[in-house]
């Protein structure tokens, strides 16, 4: 059966704001709903309705008002602000110790050697996409190594890895073969250890898709991960196993805040956090999967 044609035709901010009364909002001024949907489109803030709505009738539950839409909005909007933040410090990290240890260990342009990794299939099409990156940058130090350097040789590590995504950076990571000291002191630097590398690397994994989310403005809070942390039952990561939920944020938050420690203790993620949930409800925390005695767990404290 053929799909039907979307349409829905295109209505005023002022029709838009009628519409979300005529659903049931409670004690909502139509005014103040059309402030707001001339800075952020109704199909946006539409997810953060979600919660809030009789899926069935298309009708909101009773004593729903706009301020807990948008205080909902507000909350996602701090913190992927925050998380995005906390992830380019570990990003920054992770590309800084990878280019000293591998640089120093290996060379320059250990990056093209594949004695290196473990695949080389994986090695070659992450190659490609860090010489694209390279390719399409302007910076002010790609620039200078192209026209003062023999281009027929891809740049030094230090330079290169400064212009490639953290995706890209991840995946070299994940591809280093398992036995190098240098790829081991990189591991050993974020508080792990050898046989609980895999737990890093799938953190790193989970982080980059965060940090897209985060990047692209999407929707964070309420969100059910499909790419999930691998939580560790070992000693090392025990204070980690009590997580309710690997598939929502506080899973992100508490791998954030156990590399932040590690890596970059002046970096007060806690405080910021206590601050942003200040404005959360109880529906808030159970969507983010967040337990009630959160900031009294050791990791936090």
């Amino acid at each position: 059966m053929a799909k039907p044609k979307y349409s829905k035709p295109a209505i005023t901010v002022s029709d838009q704001a009628k519409l979300l009364l005529k659903r049931g909002l409670n004690k909502s001024s139509e005014k103040n709903i059309e402030t707001k949907l001339n800075t952020v489109s109704y199909y946006r803030l539409s997810g953060y309705m979600i919660p809030y709505l009789d899926r069935k009738s298309n009708i909101f539950y009773p004593e729903t008002k706009w301020k807990y839409i948008w205080n909902d909005y507000c909350l996602d909007k701090n913190l992927r602000s925050l998380l995005f933040d906390a992830i380019v410090e570990l990003e920054i990290t992770l590309r800084t110790r990878m280019i000293y240890s591998m640089s120093l260990a290996h060379g320059s342009r250990w990056y093209e050697d594949s004695s290196l990794f473990y695949k080389n299939i994986l090695l070659q099409n992450d190659l490609k996409e860090i010489k694209s990156h390279w390719n399409r940058s302007k910076e002010v130090f790609v620039l200078h190594y192209n026209n003062n350097y023999d281009t027929s040789f891809l740049p030094p590590a230090w330079m290169i890895f400064e212009t490639t995504t953290f995706g890209t950076l991840s995946k070299y990571f994940e591809n280093l073969d398992a036995t190098l000291v240098a790829r081991n002191q990189i591991v050993d630097f974020f508080g792990f250890n050898k046989s609980s590398a895999k737990v890093l690397i799938s953190w790193f994994r989970h982080l980059n898709v965060v940090r897209n989310i985060c990047a692209h403005h999407s929707r964070l809070f309420s969100k059910t991960f499909v790419v999930c942390p691998i939580i560790s039952k070992s000693k090392f990561n025990k204070r980690l196993s009590i997580l309710p939920a690997q598939d929502k944020v506080y899973a992100t938050i508490c791998i954030i805040q156990t590399l932040l420690k590690e890596t970059c203790s002046n970096f007060d993620f806690t405080g910021k956090l206590q601050k942003i949930l200040k404005s959360a409800n109880k529906r808030d925390f159970q969507l983010m999967g967040i337990p009630k005695n959160w900031k009294h767990q050791k990791l936090f404290s």
